[in-house]
């Protein structure tokens, strides 16, 4: 059935009645957590997204799929990278096989693209996202060699371009420092980190003194303290510096025992700088304490597609994860094209579930 916009509007009054009177499903589902009991649970799955289909809908948005159908759905394709925006209900994913930064505008009950204007860079190969302190978004665009960036609303603002700036060729990825307001841009070809103010200009780069070296540093994460802690992908390690990049330890090596990496991906910390290192070849994710003692392991190999479950913790070559300030934990899930969602469990947040 086709729907005018005035029989769209006559509909209205029984649309808003339709919307108060429906109650959202209430999931009763099993709970996972890590590591399992009797053990003291320190992380916990919540969901995973791969299309707005993992988006529960609004009242309204119920009520129009049941007069007009529901939309086709997007899913996600090669997803690269994540950031979560919770003071704005959604999260950002870069996928390069859509050629998109995808929203999912959780607030709004929606999955929608990110949209550039007229005359802007276009979005081609976006391989990494970071949000300020204003929750304005930069967006690394490797094919325009570029920082695009915009504010919270995602009106466009302006573009960087990295050439110029650093002379960076092959940029791998962004960090951000916000309460120092720095952006971090590895890249490949110089093997050196890049440190930015939030305008673009340089400020000084690191990565070839004693000590602190790298091959490929594929990931940046930024600490309680300002410590910039970098994963290296060839070296199989994790490097730590202070806030002005001298080197101040490392950790990790390539092997097959506990804690040893293989294809390091991506890096993140807690709210207790906790280390988090996303080993793709590993299919799990690393956590260590600041001394590089490895504390758990999560996930393990499950191919999704093959069976159709959804297996929580289940991954298939994850590539990048992201920790907000909630504590909550995304990380891509990237041959099972989506995204899988884990909670920190602070000693408060494990009181809590005692007491339920």
């Amino acid at each position: 059935m086709i729907l005018t916009p005035f029989s769209r509007l006559l509909l209205l009054p029984f649309l808003f009645m339709f919307a108060a009177c429906v109650a959202a499903p209430v999931s009763q589902s099993q709970r996972y957590f890590w590591p399992p009991p009797p053990d003291k649970p320190r992380i916990e799955w919540i969901k995973s997204y791969s299309s707005q289909l993992d988006i529960a809908k609004s009242g309204v948005q119920r009520f129009w799929a049941a007069l007009s159908g529901d939309e086709q759905p997007t899913f996600l394709v090669k997803p690269l990278e994540v950031r979560s925006v919770p003071e704005l209900g959604r999260f950002y994913v870069s996928d390069v096989g859509l050629a998109s930064v995808i929203v999912f505008d959780l607030a709004r009950h929606q999955m929608r693209n990110l949209e550039t204007p007229q005359g802007a860079p276009r979005i081609i190969e976006p391989i990494s996202i970071v949000t300020d302190h204003d929750n304005n978004l930069y967006l690394l665009e490797r094919r325009s060699n570029a920082i695009l960036v915009f504010d919270r609303s995602e009106k466009y603002l302006r573009a960087i371009n990295l050439s110029a700036v650093a002379s960076v060729s092959r940029p791998l990825t962004l960090s951000i420092d916000k309460e120092g307001k720095r952006l971090f841009l590895s890249d490949a070809a110089s093997k050196k980190i890049y440190v930015l103010d939030l305008n673009g200009k340089l400020l000084f780069s690191f990565g070839s003194g004693v000590g602190g070296t790298f091959n490929l540093p594929i990931s940046i994460a930024i600490n309680s303290k300002g410590n910039i802690v970098v994963v290296d992908a060839f070296e199989a390690n994790v490097q730590i510096f202070d806030s002005a990049g001298k080197f101040l330890r490392r950790f990790g090596k390539r092997g097959d025992a506990p804690g040893d990496l293989q294809l390091p991906k991506s890096v993140a910390v807690d709210s207790a700088d906790n280390i988090y290192v996303v080993d793709g070849r590993s299919h799990a994710v690393f956590i260590f304490n600041q001394q590089g003692e490895l504390l758990l392991t999560l996930g393990g190999f499950y191919a999704v597609a093959a069976s159709g479950k959804v297996a929580p913790g289940g991954f298939s070559v994850p590539v990048a994860i992201d920790i907000d300030s909630t504590d909550r934990m995304y990380v891509v899930d990237q041959l099972n094209s989506r995204i899988q969602v884990f909670q920190y469990l602070s000693d408060s947040y494990n009181n809590g579930i005692r007491g339920r």
